[in-house]
């Protein structure tokens, strides 16, 4: 029977489970929790993004031009940021920072206003169209976005605690020497 909650064409996703079990397998007794952990992640990620792209497009927004309100937004009451702000906020390119800008400015959304703190410096601010957007959309996130809202105050922060505590040990790893060393291209297998 076809999976109807994907789109027509839509590969499922292995299981985890599946996928671990198969590697334990194969590997002889391997202990796959990390990947298990890893993998589970990555799922609930995509599930994520596919549910943020939906509530994007309905207000004609990409994600990432979303992503750009929701940070002015949450500012505070000046409801303006700098563009470098603005991707080390965001995790992104200023390039990127740019063009989601660009577009923002075109439909009304945002303006680059003159920093009054800084010589030369701009700002991107909030309009009151990007804000009614912002406001729509964040409520819509938190109040209809894949089930989450459902979790009663206990399990949801159960589930924030376990979840911290992987953004710590992961953040931790990254920062490593060794870490830093596997992405820079050292010691590849």
């Amino acid at each position: 029977m076809p999976d109807e909650s994907r789109a027509p064409g839509e590969l499922a996703a292995p299981d985890p489970r599946r996928a671990a079990a198969s590697w334990s397998a194969e590997l002889d007794g391997l202990d796959v929790t990390s990947f298990m952990v890893a993998a589970t992640v990555q799922r609930l990620s995509a599930h994520i993004e596919r549910a943020f792209v939906a509530v994007a497009r309905r207000h004609q927004l990409g994600p990432g031009d979303l992503r750009i309100l929701l940070a002015l937004r949450r500012s505070g009451p000046r409801y303006a940021l700098s563009p470098t702000d603005l991707f080390r906020r965001l995790l992104i390119t200023s390039g990127a920072v740019s063009k989601q800008v660009d577009r923002l400015v075109e439909v009304g959304l945002v303006t680059r206003v003159a920093d009054p703190d800084t010589l030369r410096g701009l700002l991107v601010r909030l309009e009151p169209a990007g804000r009614a957007i912002a406001d729509a959309a964040m409520r819509e996130i938190c109040s209809d976005f894949l089930g989450l809202e459902r979790l009663d105050p206990e399990r949801a922060q159960r589930a924030l605690a376990a979840l911290g505590e992987l953004q710590g040990l992961m953040e931790a790893a990254s920062a490593s020497p060794v870490a830093a060393a596997g992405a820079a291209g050292g010691d590849r297998p």
